[in-house]
């Protein structure tokens, strides 16, 4: 029983039988643009509309793949940190390293002017967002820092 496989080849064809060209499409179109200006111009914005919905749906489909992956590995990660958490429970009244560095954040921004804020903030957003890159490019890192760690040494 052996089936016979078929292939179709669709070649078009212009009125004279012959198959079209780029040229021969070029001035097909160009006709069909001078004849009917009104039906091209909106076919091209038909075209176009529908164009610009399929990549922008594509884009959105991909960003929500994305956030989805994203929000399982931070679930998972979330996980893994209170087992962890769990696991290396502190006496009640001893602080983690990380409640220090946040106690020492919240006084350097209380005791800090709006302006060094801002700079700062800028500055934090820079190093956290683009992680694995050298900020201070071997410079010395910034006071806020330093008065961070200084603090939180303080408080442990």
């Amino acid at each position: 029983a052996q089936q016979e496989q078929s292939k179709v080849c669709v070649i078009i064809l212009s009125s004279d039988n012959q198959p079209f060209t780029m040229s021969k499409l070029a001035r097909q179109l160009k006709f069909y643009a001078e004849t009917y200006p009104k039906a091209s111009s909106a076919a091209l914005i038909g075209g176009t509309a529908l164009a610009f919905a399929a990549v922008v749906g594509f884009i959105e489909v991909q960003d929500i793949m994305e956030a989805k992956r994203h929000a399982s590995a931070k679930r998972e990660q979330n996980v893994n940190y209170t087992e962890e958490a769990q696991q290396s429970t502190t006496s009640a009244g001893e602080v983690t390293p990380q409640e220090a560095q946040l106690a020492a954040m919240l006084e350097n921004a209380k005791n800090s002017s709006w302006q060094d804020n801002l700079r700062n903030a800028a500055d934090a957003q820079e190093r956290f967002m683009l992680p694995g890159r050298d900020v201070d490019e071997g410079n010395e890192k910034p006071e806020y820092i330093k008065s961070i760690v200084d603090s939180s040494e303080e408080i442990l």
